[in-house]
């Protein structure tokens, strides 16, 4: 079974089915062809990526759901104890802030102050820390990175056959004496191929270290 179809079965996202296969919740049959990673799932797969997306929905976390897979019978019990805490925590955590109204602050400064002594201690989400890595925005940063890097390239060759033109026809040089049609003739010609190659090689690259439907 292809990406799409388990993403209809299971009503994942294709993001969220490829994030569990890298962390091995669901391993699927994996074929390498043409650079890529083709994956195959099986109807057991199927069953196995509706089992994580109802566990993750009830709150367990992946290291968890790792373990239950491992082991049910060994690790399930002190990871449901250890999400039951943490809706304990969530209820008790409710239960302190649910008197405390907005309308008792007259901006963010004050709200934030009156919850301050009930969330003392507490942790910020993981997802606000810096190792927190967002794949879009690293996809994006890979790609613009090598855009760039196509530019430079680029001026660097447009520059030596800019010399080697100018060394052997006259007009040429003269014409390329002008700093506009020196550098209108980068931005005509050069630029944008640098930046179609750049942004290919930016998407490969970011297919080429992740599964592909």
């Amino acid at each position: 079974m292809k990406m799409k179809e388990v993403c209809a079965a299971t009503g994942l996202t294709e993001r969220a089915v490829r994030f569990y296969v890298q962390e091995q919740l669901v391993t699927p049959q994996a074929q390498r062809r043409g650079g890529c990673t083709w994956l195959d799932f099986s109807e057991a797969d199927v069953q196995r990526l509706r089992a994580v997306g109802t566990l993750r929905k009830a709150g367990f976390t992946i290291n968890e759901i790792r373990s239950m897979g491992q082991d049910f019978q060994k690790n399930a019990p002190g990871a449901s104890f250890a999400l039951r805490c943490r809706l304990q925590e969530a209820i008790d955590t409710y239960e302190r802030l649910r008197h405390i109204d907005t309308a008792q602050a007259n901006d963010l400064e004050s709200y934030a102050s009156l919850l301050e002594c009930e969330v003392n201690g507490q942790p910020i989400p993981d997802s606000d820390r810096p190792y927190h890595i967002d794949l879009g925005v690293w996809h994006d940063r890979v790609e613009w990175l090598l855009m760039l890097g196509a530019v430079w390239l680029f001026w660097r060759l447009y520059n030596g056959a800019v010399d080697l033109l100018s060394d052997r026809f006259t007009l040429l040089s003269i014409a390329f004496w002008n700093p506009l049609v020196y550098f209108l003739l980068f931005v005509i010609l050069p630029l944008p191929i640098a930046l179609v190659l750049g942004s290919r090689a930016g998407k490969w690259l970011c297919r080429h270290f992740e599964y592909v439907p």
